[in-house]
């Protein structure tokens, strides 16, 4: 996009080539898109705080002060114990999981700290 002067107002779109419009379309599309993936992650956190706290405790790996019974625990332990049980699944899921699956093909083959961490 085109860098604009602070406080100029809005764009004319309509004035602009047509090639500039598809781009400003697809910049946009592409914040919606990551805008969509953040809101289901979190809203997947949530449901795994939810419905599987025993889980998600025993996986979380790490000390907190604050651990109560009976509470669901928060986004940052679902978060961490996901980080610590990632390569745990990669290495352990049957070869017909499709997630690890595609997963493993898209770890860079230099860095395979995801699969240090299991060991």
């Amino acid at each position: 996009m085109l860098p604009l002067k602070r406080r100029s107002g809005n764009q004319y779109m309509h004035r602009e080539s047509k090639t500039y419009r598809e781009l400003v379309k697809r910049k946009l599309h592409a914040y919606h898109t990551f805008v969509m993936a953040g809101i289901m992650d979190q809203g997947l956190v949530h449901y795994l705080s939810s419905e599987y706290s025993e889980l998600v405790w025993r996986s979380f790996g790490s000390w907190l002060r604050t651990i109560r019974e009976g509470l669901s625990p928060s986004e940052f332990v679902v978060a961490t114990a996901l980080r610590h049980s990632l390569g745990s699944f990669l290495l352990v899921s049957s070869e017909g999981g499709k997630l690890a699956k595609s997963t493993r093909e898209r770890q860079d083959p230099d860095k395979y700290d995801v699969f240090t961490m299991a060991s």
